[in-house]
């Protein structure tokens, strides 16, 4: 494979781009008139910087929807990186050999570039810049919103787009079930008030664009917002117990809501 058959790229509006990373994970392409955003960097594989600059040649915001590194090990391709500060412990070191091996061996999707170099691959970390919740970043006549919806991971974050009424959800709203079973989540009853959060929202977004996505069925309604609180509310009134999940950050329980779910804990409610 060709560095440059690695990622597949789909238009959501006129300024908006999803980026499929062979499949692992979807990255966003959002541009203004002044500057352009980059929402997560994958795995940092492929000719990613090239990409963004055949799409936009604006000056470009690179920012992580969470600290995990199949949205975040493409950092060191930039210069700076924006992360929430419950996050940033997650990647502040570059990863040792080992542990880009393992990726490697057990989670990439086969076969690799031609030019791939597990030895040069990840080898830095770029200056890394954290926010808060409510953070806003101006691209000039679009804006940005931080809100910080702490379950997946503590630092995980959406992005509210009120021009193009859009919410970019990270890990926290998927089509299918989100970890929370991982030893950096949060309980599952926050993971619950960050979802009523989010449903606060609800009147100011249309659709929702997470981060692990089929491109052909992008945009994602709104709606599994207030499906996925209405399961995970259940779980806690003892009203669902999940099935044994197996996996290869851990063990937990998963709970599927007809088109989204949970893999939680049960010792961590």
């Amino acid at each position: 494979m060709k560095a440059s058959e690695w990622f597949k790229t789909r238009r959501i509006t006129d300024a908006t781009w999803a980026i499929d990373d062979q499949g692992c994970d979807t990255m966003y392409l959002i541009s203004g008139d002044e500057r352009s955003l980059l929402l997560d960097t994958g795995w940092g594989i492929g000719n990613l910087k090239t990409l963004i600059g055949s799409l936009s040649r604006l000056p470009l915001i690179v920012v992580n929807s969470h600290g995990h590194p199949d949205h975040t090990f493409g950092n060191s391709l930039f210069p700076q990186v924006h992360i929430h500060e419950a996050d940033e412990r997650f990647i502040r070191d570059a990863p040792s050999l080992e542990s880009r091996a393992w990726i490697v061996r057990n989670i990439l999707p086969k076969p690799l570039p031609e030019d791939f170099n597990l030895e040069k691959w990840f080898t830095s970390v770029p200056s890394l810049k954290t926010f808060k919740d409510g953070y806003v970043f101006d691209l000039g006549d679009r804006t940005l919103r931080v809100i910080s919806v702490p379950g997946h991971t503590p630092g995980s974050i959406c992005l509210i787009d009120r021009k193009d009424r859009l919410l970019f959800t990270g890990d926290t709203v998927l089509q299918g079930p989100i970890w929370l079973h991982l030893e950096e989540s949060v309980p599952l009853s926050q993971f619950h008030k960050s979802l009523q959060r989010l449903q606060g929202f609800t009147r100011e977004f249309d659709c929702t664009l997470p981060a692990h996505a089929d491109l052909k069925a992008l945009p994602l309604s709104k709606r599994l917002i207030d499906e996925l609180a209405a399961g995970v509310k259940q779980i806690l009134e003892g009203k669902l117990v999940g099935k044994e999940e197996k996996t290869f950050a851990g063990d937990g329980l998963r709970c599927d809501f007809d088109s989204v779910g949970v893999v939680y804990r049960p010792d961590h409610l």
